[in-house]
Formats: C-alpha cells, sequence, structure tokens
C-alpha cells in the first residue's frame, strides 16, 4: 500500500463518500479514491472546491473534504478558507506540495502552505512520514470537529504520496473511530440560567451555527413547544424549529420585534454583525443575556452576559428545558413577538407585486416558494436580492438553508449547491437543492455551472440580474449620487448556462417568470442543472429597501458608531 491509498481509506474511516478537487501534485490520491469507490468532484477553482467541501459539510452535518495542488492551488483556495472558517465548518483540506527533497530549492508552485493557511485553519501541519498519514488524517479530523468546529489543513508532499507504507504503523491509524464526548455545561450555570429565564415576562431564544452544530434541535423545540418561548434563529440554525409565524421565526424577519424581549438566552451564535451586535436598537439596552456556546472565549462579545454558559449547545439547551419543566415553569404567551412583527408581514405581502416593467425579486421568491417541494435546500448567496429572498422564504426542518453568513463572502451560492446536491445524492432520498443569488455573486464561480453539468448535479437556480452590485450602488447614490462603479448590464447568463451544457432560460417580466421556472423545473427532474435569469428592476427593487419594514438584513453601524465616539453618529 502506498501513502494515496493510505489517505483514501482514512478518509473513508471518516464516513466521507465524496472529496471536491482540482488535479496537481496529488494525482495518485485521486486514484486511490477511484479505487475505493469514493467519489471525486473536480472543479474549475480551488477557492470553489473548498466552498463545495463546506457545502458538502453543512448538508450532512459532518466534516467535508477537499484537496488541491501546491503553490497558486493553496494560494487560490484561501479565499473559500477564510470564509469557512468564520462559519464554523469542519473541514479538511489537503494540499499537495512538490517531493520533500526540493525544499528550498526554488521549485516550481513552491509556497509554505501552513504558515498561509495558518491565520483560517484551527489547526495546519506538513506530514513527514507516509505510515503516519492516516493518523494525521485522523488527528486531523477530530481537530476540526471538536469544540467549536473548523477548517484543518495538511500538507502533503508528491513523494509522500507515492511511497509504500509500513503496514504495521498503517494499520493502527484504520481501527474503529472513536469520537470526543460532548462538554457539558457546569450544572450551576444550568441552574442560574433557568432562574433568569422563571424571572421573564418576555424571554426570547436566538440560535445560531452552534446550535446547528450542537444537534440543539431536541433542546429548542422542548423551549418553543413546552415552554412557549419564541425561538428566532439565523442560519445554519433555520428550522430547527419550524418557521411558523408563532412560536418559530427567521432572524431576517423578526428582528424588529426581539427588542421587546427582556431576557435573551443566546444558543450558539456569536454576537455579532449578523444579529446587529445584540444592541440597540435591535434588542433592549436593558434586557439580561444567557449565552450557550462551545467556546468559552466568546462568551461577552459585544455585550455583558449575565448567565455564562460554556458547553456544548445540544446538552445545555436540554439541561436547560429539562432544569424548567421540573420546576414547573409557567410558560408566558409568546404572541407578543409574532404581534410585533404584524406590520412588517403586511408591508412584505404588500410589495413587489407589480405586473409591468421588469420584475422585483419578491416576485421571483414567491413564484418559486410556490414550487419548492417541502424539505428542499435553499442556498441564498447575493446581497440586494437575498434581503428580499429572505423575506419569503420559511424553513421549516432543520438544515434546509445555507448562506454566506458570517463572513458574507460574494460568489459561494454555486458551489454551496454543488456540495449540499453531492451530499444529497449520496442519501436512499435525496433533497433538491435551490440556489437564489444575484448577477455580481453567480459571476464570481460562474464556470462552476460546467462542474454542476459534468458531474450531473441537477441544482435550480433562479437568477436575480440587477444588471449592478445592487447593495453598494444603493451605498454610492446615497453617499455622492452616482453609481460609478457599481453598474454592470443585463448579461445572458441563460446563454452562458446553456454553453456550459446546463439547461437556460430568460424571463424578462413578471408574467414570465412563473413559466420559465417551470420549464427549468422539469430540467432539473430530468437530471439536468437549469438556471433562470431574471431581469430584475434596480430601481424599484433599491427604492423599497431603504424602507426599515423591508430591511431584512439589517446592519447596525449607529450603535457601533456612537460606541466607538465617531462624530456624525
Amino acid at each position: 500500500m502506498i501513502g494515496a491509498e493510505l489517505m483514501a481509506r482514512a478518509i473513508e474511516r471518516q464516513g466521507v463518500r465524496t472529496v471536491f478537487g482540482l488535479p496537481g501534485h496529488l494525482e495518485s490520491f485521486f486514484g486511490a479514491l477511484q479505487d475505493r469507490n469514493l467519489r471525486l468532484i473536480h472543479m474549475r477553482h480551488e477557492s470553489a472546491v473548498v466552498l463545495a467541501a463546506d457545502g458538502y459539510a453543512r448538508a450532512r452535518r459532518g466534516i467535508g473534504v477537499a484537496c488541491v495542488t501546491a503553490g497558486p492551488g493553496l494560494a487560490n483556495a484561501l479565499g473559500g478558507l477564510a470564509a469557512v472558517y468564520e462559519a464554523c465548518v469542519p473541514l479538511l483540506l489537503i494540499c499537495g506540495r512538490n517531493p520533500a527533497y526540493l525544499a528550498e530549492t526554488a521549485a516550481l508552485q513552491e509556497l509554505d502552505h501552513p504558515r498561509a493557511a495558518r491565520p483560517f485553519t484551527k489547526w495546519a501541519q506538513t506530514v513527514h512520514d507516509p505510515s503516519r498519514l492516516g493518523e494525521y488524517i485522523d488527528m486531523a479530523c477530530r481537530v476540526a470537529l471538536a469544540g467549536r468546529p473548523g477548517p484543518v489543513l495538511l500538507d502533503v508532499p508528491r513523494d509522500l504520496a507515492e511511497a509504500k507504507v509500513d503496514a504495521a504503523i498503517a494499520a493502527e491509524s484504520l481501527a474503529p473511530l472513536v469520537r470526543v464526548p460532548r462538554a457539558l455545561a457546569d450544572p450551576a450555570a444550568i441552574q442560574r440560567a433557568a432562574d433568569l429565564l422563571e424571572q421573564a415576562k418576555r424571554p426570547l431564544v436566538v440560535a445560531g451555527s452552534g446550535a446547528y452544530w450542537g444537534a440543539a434541535g431536541a433542546g429548542l423545540r422542548t423551549l418553543a413547544h413546552e415552554h412557549r418561548m419564541p425561538v428566532v434563529a439565523k442560519s445554519p440554525a433555520r428550522g430547527l424549529v419550524s418557521e411558523d409565524g408563532r412560536i418559530g421565526f427567521s432572524w431576517p424577519i423578526a428582528n424588529l420585534g426581539t427588542r421587546a424581549a427582556d431576557v435573551v438566552l443566546v444558543a450558539g451564535a456569536r454576537l455579532g454583525s449578523p444579529i446587529s451586535y445584540a444592541a440597540p436598537p435591535y434588542f433592549d439596552e436593558h434586557a439580561r443575556f444567557i449565552q450557550v456556546d462551545i467556546d468559552a472565549a466568546e462568551i461577552g462579545r459585544s455585550r455583558r452576559i449575565e448567565v455564562p454558559v460554556a458547553g456544548d449547545c445540544g446538552p445545555a439547551l436540554e439541561a436547560i428545558a429539562r432544569e424548567l419543566l421540573e420546576r414547573r415553569y409557567a410558560p408566558r404567551d409568546p404572541g407578543w413577538l409574532g404581534a410585533a412583527l404584524a406590520e412588517r408581514m403586511a408591508r412584505i405581502d404588500a410589495a413587489g407585486r407589480d405586473e409591468d416593467g421588469l420584475v422585483h425579486p419578491l416576485r421571483m421568491a414567491r413564484e418559486l416558494a410556490a414550487r419548492m417541494p417541502a424539505g428542499s435546500i435553499f442556498v441564498g448567496d447575493g446581497a440586494n436580492c437575498l434581503n428580499w429572498y429572505k423575506g419569503i422564504l420559511q424553513v421549516r426542518e432543520p438544515g434546509l438553508w445555507m448562506d454566506h453568513e458570517p463572513f458574507g463572502s460574494m460568489g459561494v451560492g454555486l458551489p454551496f449547491a454543488i456540495g449540499a446536491m453531492a451530499a444529497e445524492q449520496e442519501s436512499a432520498a435525496p433533497r433538491p437543492v435551490f440556489l437564489g443569488t444575484g448577477d455580481g455573486a453567480l459571476g464570481q464561480y460562474v464556470a462552476e455551472l460546467s462542474s454542476a453539468a459534468l458531474h450531473r448535479l441537477p441544482i435550480f437556480i433562479m437568477l436575480a440580474n440587477d444588471a449592478s452590485w445592487g447593495a453598494s450602488r444603493e451605498i454610492a447614490l446615497r453617499l455622492f449620487g452616482g453609481t460609478y462603479g457599481t453598474d454592470l448590464v443585463h448579461s445572458r447568463y441563460d446563454l452562458v448556462a446553456r454553453g456550459l451544457d446546463c439547461h437556460g432560460e430568460l424571463a424578462r417580466t413578471p408574467a414570465e417568470v412563473g413559466p420559465a421556472f417551470e420549464r427549468a423545473l422539469a430540467a432539473v427532474r430530468a437530471g439536468k442543472p437549469a438556471l433562470v435569469n431574471v431581469l430584475v428592476d434596480r430601481e424599484s427593487s433599491g427604492a423599497l429597501r431603504r424602507e426599515p419594514l423591508l430591511q431584512m438584513v439589517p446592519f447596525n453601524e449607529a450603535w457601533h458608531a456612537a460606541r466607538c465616539r465617531i462624530p456624525g453618529h
């Protein structure tokens, strides 16, 4: 057995059935994957490779694996790696490199890969012994999955991958996996959290990515349905409690009502920009906070936390719910949040319904919602258009929502969708995958349409083509009354899709959207990726988004500026 074969066996041992990559330096590993009957999805750009492995990891709620070549390959991958790191997704990036004997010879594509990747990884190391490749992969995956999840890097010289291994040493790394037990919170902290919730008149739970990776759905649903506490979720925790508008809500919809809460339980969410720093005007300055996080160092960012709870979100929330049950907690009326959002919901329902002119993204989202089967995965990308998609689409089950939070890296949507669809194809009952994106975002990895077609990944793509960098265009208009550097053209992405072996449709008017979606869905059901290029009215879309009721992606710059004493705020 050679090192590459040991690598493939070690990857398979982790439960991974699909690897994403680009050739170079580790072709031996690609061949070993084929010998193990493991799927390789080779793509067009290394950053997209990493992001596709991210989408795979999210869909499986497990580790994703990517493989790139040396030097410029790893340099290209760093953009995707940064997004994965900020999103706390467990991912193993394997990077090939020149044979070890070429070290310090100014060889082609030479780069200090671990040093370059270290700011964006939990752990980055070079392997020096082919017989220990399985051990290193085991160690890397353990680091990626333990505590706060995140990406790791293994740097593998070509000659190690092609060298024979010591069978006895290799065998030790292929024994049955042993997983680290989940980190349990201090029982005294659970008691204090229950004390504070008992005192609340309007308790609220805010769930973030730590709740998703910590499998906290059972605890959240008990808090919601037994103890009647509204649960507001942000990606990817959306759907852990069904978004019914009564007890379960998405943060994009609920953010205008959360300031009425007097006690807030934050479960696995950083108190940063994606939830407006948990600060006024979105939260009351006198609200009392409980924060549950696997990473104790994360607790207390941006505001004072009265009850810190360090531990895995899943067991911690179940323990809090159980403690309240034992105390015979009397549920409060949760209707205050839905009532606070009534005006917003009415405004969203009334907006974007014009039948003349170009299309509003709200029309696109409504047309999609009417056709998207229950249990479908939705991947959101773009800036201005994603605001509107978030206003319409509700999530009823766990694991059905992906977007570019918290890093905000445009273009991730298509690679995410590729990874998610590949993960679903491993299932006996694959869930459909829908991507909603904008023209600016799609253009960044548009060549990956050919990857979707090549690997038979039937993804539905609705493209809001407003011929601009929409969010930046609105900022430019506000600041200096011009659009220099923000305008594009209504490019024919439908023709690009056809040229890259996908199904392509064009919708120029509101009336054309539904029929174009139907034709594209028929192509998807036949096994082909399909894109609908919808020409969007950037003027009406931008004007409506200036209304506070229609800002589903809120920023809290005024609070941050005032906190830092910046003049003029």
